[in-house]
């Protein structure tokens, strides 16, 4: 696999008097990364058959494009790869990849962060049930409530129960319970 690697990126200084006028005049920035690399001068060199991803210094992608000119490195590197995997281009963002320095490979969340997502998941699942069983309760106290809003305040009441009971930090193993209909 061929991999080119540059970063990271910040802005370049000093600038030559054109470079100057342009920043002034237009807004322009220039970047260039530790080893001079010249962002605008890497784009003309960068290969249409590869893929271009831009990420941190743990390795997370930030962004990914074969059009490098779509990307804005500024505190990212770049790497231009030959290489990916399949399902990578249809969801390159969103922390799910990183390169290791060769490879563009699937992010392994660590226990926190699972145990984070499963309280998040959890805790919007619990507001939702809440919503639902509202105005039931509502129906109910005022006995007005229909038997289908009752059973139906049933079903969410146990629903919010069995979530509540839900502990996050068992994820990924956990079994949700099925959202009533």
């Amino acid at each position: 696999m061929k991999t080119n690697i540059y970063g990271a990126f910040s802005l370049r200084a000093p600038l030559n008097e054109d470079e100057t006028l342009l920043a002034k005049s237009h807004g322009v920035v220039f970047l260039c990364d530790p080893q001079g690399n010249d962002w605008y001068g890497l784009l003309k060199q960068f290969s249409d058959e590869t893929v271009k991803i831009a990420f941190d210094e743990s390795g997370l992608i930030n962004s990914a494009s074969y059009d490098a000119s779509t990307m804005w490195p500024q505190s990212f590197s770049v790497a231009e790869v030959s290489d990916c995997p399949d399902t990578f281009l249809s969801q390159p963002g969103g922390g799910k990849w990183v390169f290791d320095g060769e490879s563009i490979v699937a992010r392994v969340l660590s226990a926190a962060e699972l145990t984070e997502q499963a309280k998040a998941t959890r805790d919007a699942l619990l507001a939702e049930a809440s919503q639902k069983i509202s105005p039931l309760q509502d129906a109910k106290e005022l006995d007005i409530a229909t038997d289908d809003e009752l059973s139906q305040l049933r079903e969410w009441m146990l629903y919010r129960v069995q979530l509540s009971r839900i502990d996050p930090a068992l994820a990924p193993d956990i079994t949700w319970p099925e959202i009533p209909a």
